[in-house]
């Protein structure tokens, strides 16, 4: 009987449920007491015990950005435009989508305004006009570093909250318009590259 014990014991703490091997079928014929023998080869027969599928990892979502703790008064003034044949001649291959840009008038900080152009698959940048005096500058918004890049913005706010794709994974920032240059904030990783297309 203690033998019996023994072989349904280890039987159980396999598992019982692992898959049907020799021994474990083996072992069960040596159990003499009939009860246990029949216990025995209904554990060892079970399908094998498949582990719960873990929950889904959720990236940790950044907290809502606070728009109004960058509060500033939107532009209504008249709309500058673009040098293009002199001090904003950089920018000249652009500026059909720089121009519509500008005349659309200010969408972010005020007085400036995000102008999104397109630099292949997933891939933007992100020039700024000052829609006061018409000059075109960089941002560090977009381009290879920021794949997918989706920018939450207001007009009447200096902060942009950007979620985009480096090194495969999905990063959060905040970026806020100090009056003369962009101040980047730190930069927090979501999780896998798809977090940034659930994150909202």
């Amino acid at each position: 009987m203690r033998t019996a014990l023994a072989a349904l014991a280890l039987v159980v703490a396999a598992g019982g449920a692992q898959a049907q091997s020799a021994s474990d079928i083996a072992a069960c014929r040596d159990v003499k007491d009939s009860l246990l023998r029949l216990r025995c080869f209904d554990d060892v027969s079970k399908p094998a015990a498949q582990a719960a599928p873990s929950a889904p990892t959720t990236a940790t979502k950044p907290k809502a950005p606070d728009f109004a703790a960058y509060a500033v008064a939107p532009y209504r003034g008249p709309i500058g435009l673009p040098d293009f044949r002199g001090r904003d001649r950089q920018h000249a291959s652009y500026r059909t989508r720089i121009l519509a840009g500008a005349k659309a008038g200010p969408n972010f900080a005020g007085h400036l305004a995000l102008v999104t152009i397109g630099c292949g698959s997933s891939c933007v940048f992100v020039p700024v006009v000052d829609v006061q005096t018409g000059r075109v500058f960089d941002s560090p918004l977009g381009g290879e570093d920021m794949l997918s890049l989706d920018m939450k913005y207001q007009v009447n706010s200096r902060l942009i909250a950007a979620r985009y794709i480096a090194d495969e994974r999905c990063k959060f920032e905040e970026i806020v318009w100090t009056g003369s240059s962009f101040q980047r904030g730190s930069v927090k990783d979501l999780g896998e590259r798809e977090a940034c297309w659930a994150a909202d």
